[in-house]
């Protein structure tokens, strides 16, 4: 055992410059193995190299990977325009393009000024004087032929006795007297004209069908050429339209192959331009021209133009609209519509040919949208998700765009916990992401991280704008680092709450040009002021004999354990009374938490492994006959951990030698079965907490506590209460076996008081073989 001086509990770190005489550094101290987690998984793009970034909050994961990514991406192309069209052959399958970066939102704006430009030259173009011309010169042609056509058919007539009359309806066949023709009612009238009427009508019927015949024909003919007439000067308009379009992007197959159909597509429905300028005062006209304009148009979905490599997207609010786009449906004459300029793209399509940085848990929330999420990366397709129509209770078209091609390499922010449980029980996590980052929330302390530290900070008070910190304010903010890694000869990492440190000792520095040590030692007061409300009244009701505690004299069977409260954002210490009774029986230790199962499954082991001890220790000569009730005394509450098992074997051995032992002194260590004393955890604040207790009821200089000597370096302690260890007002001791707990709080050698131990079992052992009255034996 030794009791350790002031000099082993200071925190010596010391700086002779403010951060305002050093350069900024990075803000990731000692994470080599991130480093090269992120060299493996940026050096490949093959299947399944993503990366599960780990780590605690506010390490600064999604900072450094962003970080890196960004280093990366200038080194990759830049990857190609996302653009959608019309699908011509099924519209409501809209086909995707991928055009070199920058051409797609350019292609578009040249679509979109030749659609302008046919407006007003398409109509220009039908009203010109050589297209009437042309116009008049078919028509001319068409009606010599009919008329040469219709002289021949009606002397052919005559001979039949038949005149041909034009009508409105057509052509009309009536008899013919010279040359008078006869009136139909008159006709009718004469029933012998009827009958040569009617005969005559047969003889001709065959000659006048070929006539007729003809005459169709000649109409299509001439609707032919009309129609070759408006074709040919409808391509030459959209062709001198398109015709820059098509020199400058021939040499990209897919946009050849789209230009080439969008002509035909312009030539075929050259109707509607000709409607734009007749359509000038109908607006709602106009509008819906407008939408039949829109299957010409590319709707670019990604324009990748402004990029200098490859895109980093951090995805903060992932969803499928905002991972997968959407398609905006409108309502049109009472039916929900879409189409291809209805789509809207997701962080998945701006991450193409790049990264997409996501948290792993607001992934998970969903877990349709973890499964589809991973099939982007499986397959390497993403598939816009619409509005859910069928929940619709109205009449709807549904579109269903073609899948985007994608490859892009992933990073899931996450921690330690989500990636082993995705590691057990998703099947296919392991081969998406093979790459873990893991980032450690404590380095080790060295002169190099402490050289460093300085820098740190420049980079933080630059980032937060806040004043520069003076030497004496990085020895406390350093202290702070310290003491969040839990271990003097480590440092946390961890910058969130030292940067919320520093924002609010910026709030008490007032007018000084520095942030110092006293602004970020009343920083730390503050925020621990502001979470400590429990501890207060804890430290209260034990103060008023609420809550009974024992700091003097000594007791039999009565030990001051340390326990912690971790409230999440403080934790603290305090002491617990640990009492134990021993009589006659065969129970052994009966642990009183466990019966009323307010033990949780490492104390109960704790308690177990005591049986072991005194088994192993008192046991081997002599059956042990005892019953041993053991407890924390007024907890209310699950007992967890073995960081007590030490005080509980103290309380116990204090029960069945019935010596007292000191209440000046707290215990926490955990006992093996050999009675090796083990390190426990939050050494700090129970520490603290029985100092607190002490100082408030009084310190006598003989108060301390009995902690394993494999905790000492995780002593990090406040300076008042390691004043009061340089003053010899509290005492802190380092143990490395029971017997010398047993003999610091019993003033007993070891060998004396196992012998007491073993001598007072043996008198309980012989109390219950004693006969019984009746000549029998008692069982205990």
């Amino acid at each position: 055992m030794r009791e350790l001086r002031a000099e082993d509990l200071i925190l010596d770190v010391k700086f002779n410059t403010s951060t305002a005489e050093v350069e900024s550094a990075e803000i990731f101290i000692g994470q080599d193995r991130v480093k090269r987690a992120f060299q493996v998984a940026l050096s490949t793009w093959n299947e399944g190299y993503n990366i599960y970034v780990s780590g605690p909050e506010s390490i600064g994961r999604t900072t450094y990977t962003l970080q890196r990514l960004m280093e990366a991406a200038k080194d990759q192309p830049v990857p190609e325009d996302i653009c959608y069209v019309h699908n011509f052959d099924d519209p409501l399958k809209p086909l995707c393009l991928l055009l070199p970066a920058g051409m797609g939102k350019k292609l578009a704006e040249e679509i979109d000024r030749a659609l302008e430009t046919l407006k007003v030259e398409l109509p220009r173009a039908f009203e010109s004087k050589e297209y009437e011309e042309e116009l008049a010169h078919i028509g001319k042609q068409v009606e010599e032929k009919r008329q040469k056509l219709l002289d021949k058919m009606a002397e052919e007539a005559r001979h039949y006795g038949l005149g041909v009359v034009l009508t409105p309806a057509g052509i009309k066949l009536l008899p013919l007297m010279g040359k008078r023709l006869i009136p139909e009612e008159e006709i009718y009238a004469d029933n012998r004209l009827m009958e040569a009427y009617e005969k005559n009508l047969s003889a001709f019927e065959e000659k006048f069908r070929d006539y007729m015949r003809e005459l169709r024909e000649l109409d299509h003919f001439y609707m032919e050429k009309v129609f070759q007439l408006k074709e040919k000067v409808a391509r030459y308009v959209v062709e001198k339209a398109l015709g820059r379009c098509e020199e400058r992007y021939c040499h990209i197959p897919q946009v050849e192959t789209f230009l080439a159909r969008l002509k035909e597509e312009l030539v075929r429905n050259v109707d509607l331009f000709l409607s734009w300028k007749s359509a000038e005062a109908n607006p709602e006209w106009r509008k819906a021209l407008e939408r039949n304009f829109r299957r010409f148009r590319i709707n670019v979905l990604v324009d990748n133009s402004h990029l200098k490599g490859a895109p980093v997207i951090l995805e903060e609010v992932p969803s499928f609209p905002a991972l997968f786009g959407k398609v905006s449906y409108s309502m049109e004459m009472g039916v929900l519509y879409a189409d291809h300029m209805s789509l809207s793209p997701g962080s998945l399509h701006k991450a193409r040919g790049g990264y997409l940085v996501v948290r792993v848990l607001d992934l998970l929330k969903n877990p349709f949208l973890w499964d589809a999420f991973k099939k982007v990366i499986m397959h390497g397709k993403i598939h816009m998700q619409g509005y859910p129509l069928e929940d619709m209770l109205v009449p709807y078209v549904g579109i269903t765009p073609e899948p985007t091609p994608a490859t892009l390499k992933v990073a899931l922010i996450g921690d330690p916990l989500t990636y082993h449980l995705l590691s057990l029980y998703d099947p296919e996590f392991g081969r998406l992401f093979k790459v873990k980052a893991e980032f450690d929330p404590v380095v080790d302390l060295s002169e190099e991280k402490l050289r460093l530290f300085p820098q740190v900070i420049r980079k933080v008070v630059e980032k937060e704008g806040l004043k520069h910190v003076s030497a004496d304010g990085l020895e406390e903010l350093a202290r702070y680092a310290i003491k969040l890694a839990g271990n003097r000869k480590k440092m946390s990492v961890v910058m969130g709450p030292l940067v919320d440190l520093l924002r609010e000792a910026q709030i008490f520095s007032g007018d000084s040009p520095f942030i110092r040590g006293e602004h970020v030692k009343r920083a730390y007061r503050e925020k621990v002021y502001r979470s400590n409300l429990l501890e207060e009244k804890i430290q209260k009701a034990i103060k008023e004999g609420k809550l009974f505690i024992d700091i003097e004299g000594s007791k039999v069977g009565q030990v001051n354990g340390l326990s912690v409260y971790d409230l999440g954002d403080i934790s603290f210490g305090k002491p617990t009374r640990i009492t134990a009774s021993v009589y006659m029986g065969e129970k052994g230790i009966i642990n009183i938490e466990r019966e009323v199962e307010l033990s949780g499954p490492i104390h109960s082991k704790g308690v177990l492994i005591l049986s072991g001890y005194i088994g192993n220790t008192y046991g081997r000569d002599i059956p042990l006959h005892l019953t041993c009730n053991i407890t924390f005394e007024q907890s209310y509450e699950e007992v967890e951990g073995d960081s007590a098992s030490v005080a509980e074997l103290v309380a116990i051995l204090s029960a069945i030698a019935e010596v007292p032992v000191r209440q000046d002194i707290a215990i926490t260590g955990s006992v093996d079965q050999r009675g090796n004393v083990q390190p426990v955890g939050g050494i700090k604040e129970k520490v603290e907490g029985f100092y607190k207790v002490c100082k408030l009821m009084g310190l006598t200089g003989t108060q301390g506590v009995v902690l394993p000597e494999a905790n000492v370096d995780d002593l990090v302690l406040e300076d008042e209460l390691i004043e009061a260890v340089d003053k010899g007002l509290f005492h802190i001791y380092a143990v490395r076996h029971v017997d010398e707990v047993i003999e610091l709080l019993t003033h007993m050698k070891a060998e004396q008081f196992h012998r007491l131990v073993r001598r007072k079992l043996v008198d309980l052992l012989k109390k219950s073989l004693k006969p019984k009255k009746n000549g029998g034996m008692k069982d205990g």
